[in-house]
């Protein structure tokens, strides 16, 4: 019998869209989600009241937050309707909200979750009374720090947001609201400037004061205050302070003309993935600075721009910002100002899967920053090199320009730089295979990003870790590190890092053999990569469709993806996807009883990942080949193919791996007579899959049995 959870939403009438949007989500996780956990979740609002009573009845509202299991708070820009017999609640929202509360205080439950629609920087520095009161109740929240809440952007992230926290509700896996304050880290230069620009300003109300000037006196004034609202923002933001510092920026934004006030706006909105606030601060700075401002100033401002569009996936219009800044710069012959600028359209250039043009690039920003004696850019450079050589599979010469990179951050004291670093070595480890120092790698990495706050690497580090242990097979442990990076990926915006976070989860669903929410992921992350242009990313989904549709036997539809992902990794030079692409088209040759092609695509694969040195991709072609072989009735080929792929992940400790050769070794000595060895091998095989909990322990449950029932003959 399934577990009932209910679930309440609360929110004023500027929701509608959301409220409606709720009910779908829940009736979609219902069908999919709940059948597979045994759970049925119940949808509870207002309109429950209104379908019984014909009227909406507060005390059958009421009645419903006192016995759901999940209470959710939508907030946009209303407060919510006056409350006049709700004393001391100012709005039934806010009535519903501390009801729900006051249980969870006495009993524990409801678990409430909290949501926010993100408002623009002009309507908070405005807000009318119902804003400011929602936009101090968010204070409030951060302040007790007794309830998690998120932003969303759309009703699609709306969604996202309910299904990802009802899962992690029914799974327990929420996170604690009582946690360490998250801290927004700036700039240094950003900071020293605004610093530096207040004390400029006290300099000029003295000698605006000293020579009776009045008007310039008080409008010197004014700049002076908004400079130090923003230097009391830093220092909210270091304390976690995160709200309390948004709604002074928000002020600033709207009525600030100073250009060091708005950079600082520019820094904090991008570091909490508030792009459209970002955007505006560039965009207010360039209309107000747009005829005094100095040429350089603007380069620095249209790279910036081109950053938040390089974000969002908008590739052509950062690409014309980039390009902007780089006419300025070589007009100036501002060098560190060209190198920064052939850096950025470089990791334009490589997320667009042009390889060649993005190396150009680098090379191009190395040489300035190495002529110029300017180290830290030198370490950039070296760490972008490292990962266009990564994506062509060249690891050596990746592993090369990612020390190099360390050596110098290392010297230099830079902890963000040393952390990025370490983060691209723990993939260069994992790639070959070495997981456990892969791990250590990508841990160093997080701890640094932990402490300075830097979320974008958090995000990184997380996803990383997430792959490690779907290599592992350890998929609880896989779901729950991509689920934190995405969580942090979609609150920056970052499309890139959410697509191959779709992507991974997609190989988790499709492990538990959840093919329907697999799709769902790679079909997200797909749609992400058509959207930014991204070919290698592009490449990557073509490729799961194709293995998820080859589980279904849809195997026209397969061959179609795969051959799909081949294309474009051969057009990128990308050895390790070109690989996985020959491995996955030898499997549906297999299954269509193509031996030749089949062993064809499985030794060209295999082929390409001896030259990369990278060992999972080694066992997997040796375990193809090794079906072949059996198929074939080569039994001793076979037990050799199978023989060395288990050393292979024995070594790497990747449980699937060692569960699936178990169970072809058990299949080999079963056709040779030996059933007491075959036995061992599909007990081992049996224990591997039970542990991770995969589908496949049924199909070696199935092997066992029917050994049983030949060994009783």
């Amino acid at each position: 019998m399934k577990r009932k959870v209910s679930v309440f939403i609360a929110s004023p009438g500027d929701l509608a869209q959301e409220r409606r949007h709720f009910r779908e989500t829940i009736d979609l996780l219902n069908i999919g989600f709940g059948d597979g956990v045994g759970v049925e979740f119940e949808p509870l609002g207002w309109e429950d009241a209104l379908a019984v009573t014909g009227r909406r009845s507060q005390a059958a509202v009421n009645a419903d937050i006192d016995r759901c299991d999940v209470f959710i708070l939508a907030l946009y820009r209303r407060w919510g309707q006056d409350a006049p017999d709700a004393k001391p609640y100012s709005s039934y929202t806010e009535e519903e909200f501390h009801r729900a509360l006051e249980r969870w205080k006495k009993e524990g439950a409801p678990e409430i979750f909290v949501f926010f629609k993100r408002v623009d920087a002009e309507s908070e520095a405005d807000p009318g009374k119902q804003l400011e009161k929602v936009m101090a109740f968010r204070r409030q929240l951060e302040e007790s720090r007794k309830v998690l809440f998120r932003y969303f952007d759309d009703e699609d992230s709306f969604k996202d947001e309910v299904d990802r926290h009802l899962r992690d509700y029914v799974k327990g896996r929420l996170p604690e609201a009582d946690r360490e304050r998250e801290m927004i880290v700036f700039p240094v230069e950003a900071v020293e400037e605004v610093a530096k620009a207040k004390e400029e300003a006290q300099k000029r109300v003295k000698e605006a004061k000293k020579a009776r000037d009045r008007e310039a006196a008080a409008q010197l004034k004014i700049e002076e205050m908004q400079l130090q609202i923003a230097q009391d923002a830093v220092a909210l933001s270091m304390e976690g302070k995160i709200e309390f510092a948004r709604q002074k920026l928000a002020t600033l934004v709207v009525e600030a003309r100073d250009p060091q006030v708005l950079q600082l706006a520019y820094e904090f909105s991008y570091r909490t993935g508030d792009l459209d606030s970002a955007q505006k601060s560039i965009e207010r700075w360039l209309t107000i600075y747009d005829s005094e401002a100095s040429p350089s100033q603007k380069a620095r401002a249209y790279r910036r721009l081109g950053s938040v569009y390089r974000i969002r996936g908008q590739l052509d219009r950062a690409e014309e910002m980039y390009t902007k800044a780089l006419a300025i710069n070589e007009a100036l012959d501002r060098k560190e100002g060209m190198a920064r600028t052939y850096g950025n359209l470089g990791v334009l250039y490589q997320t667009r899967g042009e390889l060649d043009r993005a190396e150009e690039m680098y090379r191009k920003a190395l040489a300035i920053e190495e002529a110029l004696i300017r180290k830290e850019g030198v370490a950039n450079q070296y760490g972008n090199l490292g990962n266009l050589y990564e994506t062509r599979g060249e690891l050596d010469r990746a592993e090369e320009m990612y020390r190099k990179a360390l050596a110098i951050n290392e010297a230099l004291g830079r902890k963000e730089g040393i952390a990025i670093q370490y983060g691209n070595l723990g993939l260069v480890l994992k790639t070959r295979g070495e997981l456990d120092r892969a791990e250590k790698m990508f841990r160093k990495a997080l701890a640094i990003d932990d402490v300075l706050g830097r979320k974008e690497g958090m995000a990184d580090h997380y996803g990383n870790l997430g792959n490690l242990y779907l290599t592992r097979g350890d998929l609880h442990r896989a779901e729950e590190m991509l689920r934190k990076s995405l969580a942090i990926e979609e609150a920056l915006g970052r499309k890139q890092g959410m697509a191959s976070d779709y992507g991974n989860l997609g190989l988790v669903y499709q492990t538990r053999d959840e093919l329907d929410r697999a799709e769902e992921m790679f079909r997200k992350a797909l749609a992400i990569e058509v959207d930014l242009g991204r070919k290698e990313g592009m490449a990557n989904q073509y490729g799961n469709l194709g293995l998820l549709h080859q589980n279904r036997g849809e195997s026209e539809r397969a061959e179609e993806m795969l051959r799909k992902s081949l294309a474009i990794n051969e057009a990128l030079g990308r050895r390790e996807g070109m690989a996985s692409a020959y491995g996955n088209l030898g499997i549906v040759y297999q299954t269509r009883d193509e031996l030749d092609r089949a062993e064809e695509m499985f030794r060209k694969a295999l082929t390409i990942e001896e030259g990369l040195g990278r060992k999972e991709g080694m066992a997997s072609a040796y375990g193809n080949l090794g079906v072949v072989y059996q198929t074939r009735d080569e039994l001793d080929r076979a037990q050799e193919m199978f023989r060395k792929a288990l050393t292979i992940e024995e070594a790497l400790g990747r449980k699937e791996g060692m569960a699936s050769a178990y169970g072809n070794l058990g299949v080999v000595h079963q056709n040779r007579g030996e059933l007491g060895r075959a036995q061992k091998m599909f007990r081992r095989s049996l224990a591997l899959f039970t542990e991770l909990g995969s589908p496949m322990r049924e199909r070696v449950q199935s092997l066992l049995k029917d050994l049983h029932d030949k060994k009783a003959k």
